[in-house]
């Protein structure tokens, strides 16, 4: 009976972890898409901000490939550029667009990963691509983002190889 009985309680949980982690994901999907709108539309600051823990998470890119060897020749010192999502928000100009390829999302409980490589458009024209991490923590029934961090190649220098292929879009 006591085999039965933690047998059902264990099913059990494992279906409402996986319900919860199969809603987590369609969360976590609208969180990139409200992203990926913010950026297109950048007329609403408050709403954009609302998608991070604080003011002060971590903001960083480093740089790779060819783009790499370029930077190292004119500035040998560099190690990456860090910065904050208000600031990269400042600097939107009309048709930005960040575009979001093979994204993937892990959730483990109150904590998830979501990353996609990516490339990053003004007026249709990528200007800089590369791979992109974001950490997220759920607070109050509502993910946040933690740390956004990635790679950065410039498209004058390095070709985006993927840039032709299908984008994320809810």
């Amino acid at each position: 009976m006591k085999f039965k009985l933690l047998f059902f309680s264990f099913l059990v949980t494992s279906l409402l972890t996986a319900q919860n982690t199969e809603n987590s994901h369609t969360d976590l999907e609208k969180i990139v898409e409200s992203f990926r709108v913010a950026i297109i539309d950048h007329s609403d600051f408050e709403k954009f901000s609302d998608l991070f823990l604080h003011d002060s998470i971590t903001w960083a890119a480093i740089v790779t490939g060819n783009t790499k060897k370029m930077v190292l020749k004119q500035k040998p010192d560099f190690t990456f550029k860090a910065s904050d999502y208000k600031s990269f928000f400042n600097t939107l100009k009309e048709g930005s667009e960040e575009k979001f390829y093979d994204v993937k999302i892990d959730v483990r409980n109150e904590f998830a990963t979501i990353s996609f490589d990516y490339s990053f458009n003004v007026n249709s024209k990528v200007q800089n691509w590369g791979t992109e991490y974001w950490s997220l923590i759920l607070v109050n029934d509502t993910w946040k983002i933690t740390s956004v961090t990635w790679s950065q190649n410039l498209e004058k220098i390095d070709a985006c190889p993927f840039k032709d292929e299908n984008i994320f879009k809810l």
